[in-house]
């Protein structure tokens, strides 16, 4: 869900987020034609003021086998576990995507007139997402700060959804009698357990050094296993968890200006 903190419109230049903005989208729904619209504005806008700059809009993701689907969710499971030492297993090829067009131009300018140019593009990128979202913001600061209430307000409706509770208390009491370490039963921390618990555990091997694939099977296997008992456990939980969460967050990804997932 934070990840609406980081990502829009190449807010690495903005909020030193981190990565880069990925090569114009070829296709996409109404949240694709807004992200060109706004960096069309924003294109107008630093021209105006006079500087360059080139719109570039992320492509579309394909959505996460992670419906809450049941069958899915165990397919996936039976191979990835929660996905923390799959990752040793079945590393991720490197991360080809073009850098972001206007990251060039920004370094190639002098100290003096690379900040003028960050501070002109802010402007005109808060601009167009008064113009283009109708968001009622004031600055890049205000612009996050209004996206950390609506993350915080997303948190606070998932865990006090009455049905959510419910059906929480008992996948804690299930995973619980199964052997697995519990230390919350709020809907929002039993969704991210087993990642949490195995991430640690995958962490804690990494920094003993290199982690082979032939070295990194062992945990997976068991990994997997507990993942399995997890999905047994709150199949009902996840198959009302997941929707929900899902809709919240494209809303709010739509309001914000992000494409929705």
């Amino acid at each position: 869900m934070r990840v609406l903190i980081c990502g829009l419109l190449g807010l690495v230049v903005l909020t030193g987020c981190g990565g880069n903005t990925p090569p114009a989208a070829t296709g996409g729904g109404a949240s694709v034609d807004k992200a060109r619209e706004r960096e069309n504005a924003i294109a107008t806008c630093m021209k105006r003021k006079g500087f360059s700059y080139t719109p570039s809009v992320s492509r579309p993701k394909k959505p996460d086998a992670g419906t809450g689907d049941y069958a899915a969710m165990k397919e996936a499971r039976g191979k990835y576990g929660f996905g923390a030492f799959s990752t040793f297993v079945y590393p991720r090829p490197a991360d080809t995507q073009e850098p972001d067009p206007n990251q060039a131009t920004i370094d190639n300018l002098p100290d003096n007139k690379r900040q003028a140019y960050i501070k002109t593009m802010n402007e005109c990128r808060v601009a167009a997402l008064r113009q283009v979202n109708g968001l009622k913001v004031t600055s890049v600061a205000d612009y996050q700060d209004q996206m950390s209430t609506e993350i915080e307000n997303i948190d606070k409706e998932l865990d006090g959804d009455p049905k959510l509770v419910e059906l929480a208390a008992s996948f804690a009491e299930c995973l619980t009698s199964k052997g697995e370490r519990v230390t919350s039963a709020r809907p929002l921390q039993l969704s991210s357990r087993g990642a949490a618990v195995w991430g640690e555990q995958a962490e804690r091997l990494a920094k003993k050094g290199a982690v082979t694939a032939e070295a990194a099977r062992p945990y997976l296997a068991k990994e997997i296993k507990s993942a399995l008992v997890d999905l047994e456990c709150g199949k009902d939980f996840y198959a009302a968890f997941v929707p929900l969460s899902t809709r919240l967050t494209n809303e709010a990804r739509v309001k914000y200006g992000f494409q929705e997932r």
